[in-house]
């Protein structure tokens, strides 16, 4: 009786386990289907890459928003996020790009250790970067003139 009410126990494990993997899987085949009717929308000049101008303007789009929303995206955060997203002002999102962009800006998302480390290593950069501005600044920073009191 024990050893079946384990066997039980770990069947409805199982099938509990297939049924969340299966959730995922159709939640992201429905965000699969919304992204690319947001690339539809946002693509102005139909090169299927998406631009932070266009990307910009996307945000902007009332159906746009109401798509992003609908799959768990906060789009105030998104907008906040659009000059790391694209760091050179001529980088540009394929499909992919935007797919995973999405996914991971879901609200229901929690950090993993990727996550962490992948914040880990843009600050060290940052740093870096500052570090070296501040041993060799720009001329522009430079001055021959006395600072006035």
């Amino acid at each position: 009786l024990t050893i079946m009410n384990m066997l039980i126990g770990v069947i409805c494990e199982v099938v509990s386990a297939v049924a969340s993997t299966e959730r995922e899987q159709m939640k992201l085949a429905e965000v699969r289907e919304k992204i690319m009717e947001l690339m539809a929308l946002g693509d102005e000049d139909g090169d299927q890459m998406i631009s932070k101008d266009e990307f910009l303007r996307l945000l902007e789009n009332n159906k746009a928003a109401a798509i992003l929303s609908g799959v768990g995206v906060d789009v105030f955060n998104l907008v906040d996020f659009a000059g790391f997203f694209f760091d050179a002002d001529d980088k540009v999102l394929t499909f992919a790009d935007l797919m995973n962009l999405v996914l991971d800006m879901r609200g229901t998302n929690t950090a993993t250790v990727k996550d962490v480390v992948d914040l880990r290593r843009f600050v060290k950069e940052r740093f870096m970067e500052i570090e070296q501005l501040l041993r060799d600044p720009p001329h522009s920073c430079m001055s021959n003139e006395p600072r006035p009191n």
